[in-house]
């Protein structure tokens, strides 16, 4: 539980237990959510970034080595490319926008939140990116109905994949954004009872 750093104080006229909060040390947790939330979406980004690019001359250079420009090859080179940028474009986004909220525990926590919520939407657009570099690379790879296992291979590498990209989504991206949330929902709750 975040907040566990309550202190048991006695209220000698009423006899009863009351807790306060040490919000130091509760500000102090929510900077360090922060920071993983944002390192986390930092390096996915690179990692999208880079796995794209990298596909990218992979592409252009078997073809240049074949000397053989197909459709589908040329075509998911642009379009990794594209991604790649689109990417970055997203990024320079998010790296403005993280000096947008107030240095409190609830700033933080908004920034957290913005940070998770980023890496959720960025996961979604993963797979998104995923099924288009499947299709086109499955289109690429079957050139005659000659060759259609190896299409079949490849389709089944990539619905692996998949499934394995949206588990990840689901149980890493989706279940930090809610526990955030719900922590600050928990903030809320505390500052309108008394001042955090």
């Amino acid at each position: 539980m975040e907040f566990d750093e309550m202190k048991k104080i006695w209220d000698e006229q009423s006899q009863k237990a009351l807790y306060a909060l040490d919000e130091e040390a509760l500000h102090n947790r929510v900077i360090q959510r922060k920071n993983k939330a944002a390192a986390v979406a930092g390096r996915s980004e690179q990692l999208m970034m880079g796995s794209l690019v990298f596909c990218t001359l992979v592409i252009l250079g078997a073809s240049l080595i074949k000397s053989d420009f197909q459709l589908f090859p040329s075509l998911l080179a642009v379009i990794t490319m594209v991604l790649a940028g689109v990417i970055y474009l997203r990024r320079q986004q998010r790296l403005n926008h993280q000096n947008t909220f107030d240095k409190s525990i609830l700033g933080d926590m908004n920034a957290a939140i913005a940070h998770a919520d980023f890496q959720v939407r960025l996961s979604a657009m993963g797979k998104w990116i995923y099924l288009v570099v499947a299709l086109l690379s499955i289109a690429s790879v079957v050139d005659e109905w000659a060759e259609w296992y190896k299409g079949a291979l490849l389709l089944l590498f990539f619905v692996a994949g998949y499934f394995g990209a949206r588990w990840e989504h689901k149980t890493f991206y989706v279940s930090q954004k809610q526990k955030l949330e719900h922590m600050r929902e928990k903030l809320i709750s505390l500052k309108d009872g008394a001042s955090v």
